[in-house]
């Protein structure tokens, strides 16, 4: 698994436009993949900015260990029909484009874009006034990973080499370990009221990631920050975005560098690559 954080998103509202795309991923040849939504771009090493994926809406990417690229398409027919659609897709390392679940009426379950280092697949399931942490594992069997009632898990995340999940429950981030013991990492980040793009409670907390010491980050999208929660629990903020823009994701890259997944208040994408000394560099769309 190459990229750093992979995320997954469960909601019926998500072409709302408070609800930016997420993933920004980095595979081992350096090459750096995001969403905006409209299609998936990608940088080079060499700092070449081009489109990988036309007109695919995706908020969430996957990286295999051979560097394919998989991502959804999701769209809404409208009101005629009143109905919905989605299908996986998979960038070869070759550049051949697929489509491994095909064209589907309706939601998908499991997107198949969350999995762990074994493979395993992770999603979320209602069940009455809660929800569970359901597994897939790579035999293609379904089971519920732990016995916790979620409130509404909006993002599942898989760091890199690490045991353990994280999960934003509403407003709360949560830490899910392989034996199946579950951690609050914190519950209290947001700070009044929304300040930015007057998003919803739903969308306050969007990527979630971590670095090398194994602190914990989470883009506060609603409040236009990066906070850091440390192994003892401390909140700091580390980056808060220029006016009219906000996070929705990030990780570092083998030199430390932080890279961040950008909204701005228009839902226009941008990507910032922040380095240890703090020098900047912005990829945008022209």
């Amino acid at each position: 698994m190459k990229n750093l954080v992979i995320l997954f998103l469960l909601s019926s509202s998500f072409f709302a436009s408070a609800h930016p795309g997420i993933s920004i991923v980095q595979n081992s040849k350096g090459v750096i993949y995001y969403t905006d939504l409209v299609h998936v771009w990608k940088i080079d090493p060499s700092g070449s900015h081009t489109i990988a994926v036309k007109d695919v809406h995706t908020h969430e990417l996957f990286l295999d260990e051979e560097d394919n690229l998989y991502g959804e398409h999701s769209w809404y027919e409208g009101e005629a029909t009143d109905k919905w659609g989605y299908l996986i897709w998979r960038l070869r390392t070759n550049g051949q484009l697929e489509n491994i679940v095909p064209p589907t009426e309706g939601f998908p379950d499991n997107n198949q874009l969350v999995r762990d280092a074994s493979h395993n697949q992770y999603w979320a399931k209602k069940i009455v006034n809660h929800e569970v942490l359901m597994q897939t594992s790579i035999s293609g069997e379904d089971t519920q990973f732990i016995q916790h009632k979620f409130k509404d898990i909006r993002w599942i995340c898989a760091p890199k080499d690490k045991d353990f999940l994280l999960v934003v429950d509403h407003l709360i981030l949560k830490q899910v370990n392989s034996d199946g013991t579950i951690k609050t990492l914190s519950s209290n980040l947001k700070e009044g009221g929304s300040i930015f793009n007057k998003v919803r409670d739903m969308h306050y907390l969007m990527g979630a990631w971590t670095d090398t010491k194994q602190n914990v980050y989470v883009a506060v999208y609603g409040d236009r920050k990066i906070k850091k929660i440390t192994n003892d629990g401390k909140v700091t903020t580390v980056l808060k975005s220029p006016r009219g823009w906000s996070p929705s994701g990030g990780f570092f890259d083998d030199e430390n560098s932080l890279w961040v997944l950008e909204y701005s208040n228009r839902n226009k994408a941008r990507v910032r690559k922040i380095c240890e000394s703090g020098e900047t560099e912005i990829y945008q769309q022209s």
